[in-house]
């Protein structure tokens, strides 16, 4: 998994660059200086977009900015190729534009807490990092300076602030939404697999543990499971042996658990032939010796409301706020006054697939269920195309 949102790894298929989002995806882009008298589009100090007044952007931020996004996703000009090329300038610049707007619109705000924001991001980042690995190693594999890392954060925090502000009103969905739309997309949800809850008590062994350890350890899991059997309570059990540092101060408890998702099939395999509210025999996984009970057991079948109204109500936010956000977008830019001096190719409609609004989030599987737009997310109009032109800017 990419540590850092900007650095990430996907397919290099043209469809899925063409996808990516519409907003701060890219590094800063670095402004150089401008000739008005320039003619030549592909001239670096060619004007391409300006604010009248305000700021310009020139051939060589927009080229800069497109070769920093396909250098996040992997992916080169030849792969893209020559036809869709122009889409994802078009694309690139579109992201540009919008985040200069937005970024005066957030200048002219009382935005509220945006350093306490950025803090929390940032800690939040540096907390990401994977044991064993250094956060200044992961920036430098990112291409980053600290610097910069800031500044992006800075500018995520402003653009999501302006939208809090600005366009996302109201967007959670009504119990009757949450309700229909449940009723309209039963028949496609997915139905529930058989789930358990465990608890478990366990004693840790490793390629390095002798066979006179792995003896003791055993005896000390037997000794455990026995006290467990006479009617101790399980969790105190727990809480005193249990080497599971995630669970032990928890009763023990592991959470709801589907056959399949866990590493040890072992595991699973015990689990789920183990009745409820008993407590299984002693066996041992290469994580060690151990034994659960388990404490709940959902036979699975057809969803209930209940089950996910967590993952429909999210889902119906998120189509709120992503339609919410292409108003506000769609006239910020109409208002803005920007001109453009290049030709803009905007991409063929998206046809309908599994991700289109109105699919029914999976049951069975959590993470497939549409999340929030991200902080730095907001996407382009898809319909908005302003006046182009390959004319000069005005001397």
């Amino acid at each position: 998994m990419a540590f850092f949102p900007f650095s990430r790894s996907i397919s290099h298929s043209p469809n899925h660059f063409l996808a990516l989002p519409a907003l701060l995806l890219a590094g800063v882009a670095v402004l150089a200086g401008c000739h008005p008298a320039v003619t030549d589009p592909n001239d670096p100090k060619f004007i391409v977009a300006e604010k009248t007044g305000s700021w310009q952007i020139t051939r060589a931020d927009l080229n800069t900015e497109v070769a920093t996004i396909l250098k996040q996703y992997q992916a080169t000009p030849q792969q893209i190729g020559p036809a869709k090329m122009p889409v994802v300038e078009t694309k690139s610049l579109k992201n540009m534009v919008l985040k200069k707007l937005l970024l005066d619109k957030a200048a002219t705000l009382q935005l509220k807490d945006v350093d306490k924001d950025e803090a929390a991001q940032f800690d939040a980042m540096k907390q990401s990092v994977p044991p064993g690995q250094n956060f200044d190693d992961e920036l430098k594999k990112a291409g980053i300076t600290l610097d910069e890392l800031k500044k992006v954060i800075h500018e995520r925090v402003l653009v999501r602030k302006v939208l809090d502000s600005e366009a996302f009103k109201n967007a959670d969905p009504s119990e009757q939404e949450i309700s229909d739309f449940y009723l309209k997309n039963k028949a496609s949800i997915p139905p529930a697999p058989p789930q358990v809850r465990a608890s478990r008590i366990l004693i840790l062994l490793n390629d390095k543990t002798s066979p006179a350890d792995k003896a003791t350890k055993k005896k000390a899991i037997d000794k455990a499971h026995d006290r467990v059997a006479h009617g101790e309570d399980f969790a105190k059990v727990a809480a005193e042996v249990s080497e599971d540092q995630y669970s032990k101060n928890n009763g023990g408890d592991v959470g709801l658990f589907k056959q399949g998702d866990n590493a040890d099939a072992g595991f699973d395999d015990i689990a789920f032939k183990t009745k409820l509210g008993t407590v299984s025999p002693v066996f041992e996984t290469p994580l060690g010796w151990q034994f659960l009970k388990i404490t709940d057991i959902k036979p699975g079948g057809e969803v209930q409301l209940a089950d996910v109204r967590p993952k429909i109500a999210a889902f119906l936010r998120d189509e709120k706020m992503k339609e919410q956000s292409q108003s506000y977008l769609e006239k910020l830019l109409a208002d803005s006054g920007v001109v453009y001096h290049i030709n803009l190719v905007e991409p063929p409609a998206p046809t309908a697939g599994p991700g289109a609004p109105g699919g029914a989030p999976s049951a069975a599987e959590p993470n497939s269920a549409p999340q929030p737009p991200r902080s730095e997310a907001a996407p382009a109009p898809a319909e908005q195309t302003p006046a182009a032109t390959n004319a000069a800017p005005a001397k």
